[in-house]
């Protein structure tokens, strides 16, 4: 659920390493990847407990900063790589943002039907894997520790993600519980290149499996949201409807 969050606002965000970092703290050894990775899916509930799980429903309150209103937001997510999200705005309609696997669109109240570009399904087909922190290596064949960073607060372990089509990403690991406390990365928006940062907190277990409750874009500013989830139920049955147009 976090890659999906990330992109859907045309995410992911670019955050510094920390200036004047003590020298006690530069001389610790740190884990390998490896340890970092393994550790976040202990942390997560354990590769059994998050491959039983095949698809996700969420549904919660998302609050536009541009704005300052709150809406319905509704996401789903279905294995492979199968995911949507949809906005309802009272008086304005649904806002449906669509990926298949294979192709991608976003849909407006009124009728418009927006095909998604090389770029965002190159994006795409990695963030919407639906078990995608255990396949960190398979999506991102170069992976490299940036070193100890401060993000949000948080104590963290940068680690920098490179696929062979797409962003690069640089996931946030916290050094206390060993879940992703966020992503950064570039992503474009109206024809422009943007840094992205969108934070993950309020993690909660659900049938087994930590999910976060609290996802906030930070940046871009202009584009700023924080999204609270109320409910969170997995294997679905009928899902026959979520992944296709609505006309």
């Amino acid at each position: 659920m976090s890659t999906m969050i990330r992109r859907y606002a045309g995410m992911a965000v670019g955050l510094a390493v920390l200036a004047g970092v003590g020298m006690a703290e530069q001389s610790i050894k740190l884990p390998s990847v490896d340890d970092i990775l393994e550790r976040n899916v202990q942390a997560l509930g354990g590769e059994k407990a998050m491959r039983k799980l095949k698809n996700r429903e969420a549904r919660g309150e998302i609050e536009l900063a541009t704005f300052g209103a709150e809406f319905s937001v509704i996401m789903r997510q279905a294995a492979p790589n199968k995911e949507m999200m949809e906005l309802t705005i009272e008086g304005l309609g649904t806002i449906r943002d669509v990926f298949t696997g294979r192709k991608g669109w976003t849909e407006t109240p009124d009728g418009t039907v927006t095909e998604k570009k090389e770029r965002e399904l190159a994006n795409k087909k990695i963030d919407a894997d639906f078990h995608a922190y255990l396949n960190f290596k398979k999506n991102y064949p170069t992976i490299k520790l940036q070193g100890v960073e401060q993000f949000a607060g948080k104590k963290v372990y940068a680690i920098k993600m490179t696929p062979r089509k797409g962003d690069t990403d640089t996931f946030y690991f916290d050094a206390v519980t060993g879940l992703v406390a966020g992503v950064s990365s570039t992503a474009e928006m109206q024809g422009q290149e943007v840094k992205t940062r969108v934070l993950f907190r309020d993690y909660k277990a659900v049938d087994g499996v930590q999910i976060p409750h609290t996802l906030k874009l930070e940046e871009p500013a202009s584009a700023a949201f924080t999204i609270r989830l109320e409910s969170v139920k997995h294997n679905i049955k009928d899902t026959g409807k979520w992944f296709k147009k609505a006309k």
